[in-house]
């Protein structure tokens, strides 16, 4: 009897590493799940990607542990692909924040998200675009939005999501705006903007991204929240009730789904995606992949 194959790639370096400590329980339900097992430790940044773009077709399912950033990586190895290469994923959530997992339901202990991939099945996702390159759920710019790559790992480990609070404190010291032409075919409009993301996500830095719906992972449309620059004190009050109670029904918070919108600066603007570098760029445009890959939830 052929059992079939199963390919854990996971990232020693993500959230606590406490996956170190229960990899032989993971491998032991995939085991007895019926699986054929081999073990990845990722080398280097962007390890992740190239694995499984090479190896997708050697596989029926790769399981990722790590953050959103490991998962990030699988994403843009597995877009490569023909649609018929892209092997079915599994995600056992292990980072700091684990956006991604939260908007997924898995659940944030390892062994249960590993029987969540034994027991789960499979669901189409979207995913965007960056300027041509595929990210998994959010591209922003802005305030607090270079907060996940600009702390310290050693503190994301130490502190986990807190890690993110301290550092966004800081930045309320100091802000910058830009002025930018936002161009989608739901709307156009030109105005100053201290904060600005799209994406396919319900949770973003551990809160609820709350619409007048549940956003959903895979309805071919992207969620994006534009906060305009406050020119009052009551004004940035309105901003900081409506991030902390995350509701979003603001004056100065412009809200809105598509499935393209581009930026436009006369400034280049620094951008990150998925709480990584994006690069900074005058003009940038955002689109969604719809189905572009298979998850087991």
């Amino acid at each position: 009897m052929n059992k079939k194959k199963l390919l854990i790639i996971f990232n020693p370096s993500s959230g606590k590493s406490t996956i170190r400590q229960e990899l032989w329980q993971v491998v032991d339900i995939f085991v007895k799940g019926g699986y054929d097992v081999t073990v990845y430790p990722t080398q280097k940044r962007g390890d992740c990607g190239e694995v499984v773009a090479e190896r997708s077709k050697e596989f029926d399912v790769i399981v990722v542990c790590g953050g959103d950033g490991t998962l990030s990586e699988a994403i843009q190895g597995i877009v490569t692909l023909p649609s018929g290469d892209r092997v079915t994923l599994g995600y056992i959530p292990c980072g700091s924040t684990n956006d991604f997992g939260a908007s997924l339901e898995i659940p944030f202990e390892i062994t249960q998200a590993a029987q969540t991939v034994v027991k789960g099945k499979p669901i189409a996702c979207d995913c965007g675009r960056f300027n041509g390159k595929p990210y998994l759920y959010i591209s922003a710019f802005g305030i607090f939005t270079d907060v996940s790559y600009e702390t310290p790992q050693e503190m994301k480990n130490r502190l986990g999501h807190a890690a993110y609070i301290i550092e966004a404190i800081k930045r309320l010291k100091n802000y910058s705006y830009y002025h930018i032409l936002v161009d989608s075919e739901e709307l156009t409009l030109e105005d100053d903007f201290i904060v600005g993301f799209v994406s396919n996500t319900t949770s973003i830095g551990g809160m609820k991204n709350r619409f007048e719906y549940e956003p959903l992972l895979n309805d071919g449309l992207l969620e994006c929240v534009l906060i305009r620059n406050p020119t009052s004190p009551s004004e940035m009050q309105s901003i900081l009730s409506a991030i902390v109670t995350q509701d979003l029904d603001c004056p100065n918070i412009v809200k809105f789904t598509t499935k393209r919108v581009t930026f436009t600066s006369t400034e280049e603007i620094k951008w990150t995606t998925d709480g990584e570098d994006g690069g900074s760029h005058k003009k940038t445009e955002i689109e969604v992949i719809p189905g572009a890959y298979r998850i087991i939830v």
